[in-house]
């Protein structure tokens, strides 16, 4: 089952390290589309050298580069309608879209499983996409700030109130969704959020299909917090903004 991988990537030149991505670029059935969010460092210039010199990659690596700086969000949502509307057989042939952080902080055991969950359980017909899970269970190795679990927690308990079951950890930065009628209905018109994108998918699918989500949590191996990538004050208080409009959303 061939895969879409966006990576949205803004101001990554201190954090960037071709090591780690040359290695996921090697896992089977991902072709990755990096995606440059309007960055004002050497972004741009990075993601050209890097695409140059894996473009013989047989997992295929691409770039999109933004002029302007839309948030995650967003420019996810170009990578993915940018893919998916140039592909070369004029139709999707991609059985699952999905987008991974740019900050390095999973790895490619994870990458490797989510794959292979997603493969498993969509065959089933019984779900429609995997969500990775930072949830620091008994041999794993999560390192995560506490402000990130708490904001997580606020956000999945605050918006499962009212019937609408959400999986534990609702921004984990690394997901696939199932490339059906759905989906693509989901993602054609512009987020309302920066942050809560992912919730929007949620609710616009539900809207589309008449049924909810069906979401498989995979609980990662792996995981930890990576430099400049915490949620500031600032940020905090943009994510209870949001939560309050999906809370309107999904009441439309």
């Amino acid at each position: 089952m061939k895969a879409l991988m966006v990576v949205p990537c803004y101001n990554e030149a201190q954090r960037w390290n071709s090591d780690y991505w040359r290695d996921l670029l090697n896992v089977e059935e991902i072709t990755w589309l990096f995606v440059n969010d309007g960055s004002t460092d050497d972004t741009h210039e990075i993601l050209t050298q890097f695409v140059g010199e894996n473009s013989r990659n047989p997992q295929h690596a691409s770039f999109l580069s933004l002029k302007d700086n839309v948030g995650k969000g967003e420019a996810i949502r170009s990578g993915w309608l940018h893919a998916l509307r140039n592909d070369t057989n004029g139709s999707v042939s991609y059985s699952s879209s999905g987008f991974i952080d740019a900050d390095g902080a999973f790895e490619r055991v994870d990458l490797e499983r989510m794959v292979g969950t997603f493969t498993e359980k969509v065959s089933e017909g019984t779900f429609q996409s995997v969500w990775s899970s930072r949830v620091a269970l008994a041999g794993r190795n999560i390192e995560r700030h506490a402000s990130r679990h708490y904001i997580g927690r606020l956000v999945a308990t605050f918006l499962s109130a009212g019937g609408h079951a959400l999986p534990y950890d609702t921004q984990s930065g690394l997901k696939l969704f199932a490339t059906n009628q759905e989906f693509m209905a989901a993602i054609q018109q512009k987020f309302e959020t920066r942050w809560l994108f992912e919730m929007e998918i949620v609710t616009r699918y539900q809207v589309s299909s008449g049924a909810p989500l069906k979401i498989w949590e995979m609980p990662l191996l792996n995981w930890r917090d990576v430099g400049e990538s915490k949620i500031t004050k600032r940020e905090s208080a943009r994510i209870i903004q949001e939560l309050l409009l999906i809370k309107r959303i999904q009441k439309r």
